[in-house]
């Protein structure tokens, strides 16, 4: 597949499940609060072992993913690595 992940992210099913992780977290950042700027957080990857692809974005459990606003996310990232997982 040749779909950048930016391009997934635009998909009606990662919009969809977007929102269901956003109303969950009442549209407020899981760490700080904030209400601006919110993005859903992947809290781990996953690849499927026999073909090395990663899952669909909006293939995760909810509990999964979680909100962050931009700041806490960017900061997230630059601290932690997201761990992959090969299912």
């Amino acid at each position: 597949m040749n779909t950048t992940y930016a391009e997934l992210l635009e998909t009606p099913q990662w919009h969809q499940k977007r929102r269901q992780v956003l109303e969950r977290d009442r549209h407020r950042c899981k760490n700080c609060g904030a209400a601006n700027s919110l993005q859903v957080h992947h809290r781990q990857y996953h690849k499927v072992g026999y073909t090395g692809e990663f899952v669909f974005p909006w293939q995760y459990q909810n509990h999964l993913l979680v909100t962050l606003c931009n700041t806490c996310h960017e900061k997230g990232h630059s601290v932690y690595k997201v761990p992959v997982f090969i299912i």
